[in-house]
């Protein structure tokens, strides 16, 4: 009979633990899912990005190097009368099929990998960019007469983005 009350002891001693490591395991699950859902989010292209550059009439891309930049083309828009320069490695994709995903956007500029390196967007006031994207580490933004707004996001964060956008100017 004393077996019995040893062995009831142990088992009452254990369900105590067993609820303890319970719940520390449901606390750090959670805990993971509150920071996931709290971080800020950007757009990320639904498809798989498979370039697929289409010549447009409007955007033009001359490889006239720029002076600071050997080996660097000029991108230049003549709709929104902006130009930047960017590696001749990079693509400029501006055909539907690759803006699929990306609705304000009017040019990805793609080096390769998993996604876009910089996306060029239009948005008509302040207001929707700034709902869109809470980060505002990730992007710069222009603004052009007529009042429309144009952010340049640097997606990955790559410092050769950022060089990029710096070139960025309006052509008078």
């Amino acid at each position: 009979m004393k077996r019995n009350k040893g062995h009831a002891r142990r088992q009452a001693g254990f369900s105590p633990i067993l609820i303890i490591v319970m719940i520390t395991v449901v606390g750090v699950i959670a805990f993971f899912l509150g920071k996931q859902l709290s971080s800020p989010k950007t757009q990320t292209p639904s498809a798989s990005p498979t370039p697929t550059p289409e010549i447009t009439s409007t955007p033009t891309s001359t490889s006239i190097p720029n002076p600071t930049k050997p080996g660097w083309k000029i991108y230049k828009n003549e709709q929104y009368g902006f130009e930047f320069s960017y590696p001749a490695s990079y693509k400029v994709l501006t055909d539907s099929e690759n803006l699929y995903g990306w609705p304000k956007a009017i040019l990805l500029l793609y080096k390769g990998g998993q996604s876009y390196d910089m996306a060029v967007e239009i948005w008509n006031t302040e207001a929707e960019y700034k709902a869109k994207y809470l980060d505002t580490s990730t992007f710069s933004v222009f603004e052009t007469k007529d009042g429309k707004f144009i952010t340049l996001l640097n997606a990955n964060k790559e410092s050769q983005v950022s060089e990029i956008v710096a070139t960025f100017k309006f052509a008078n």
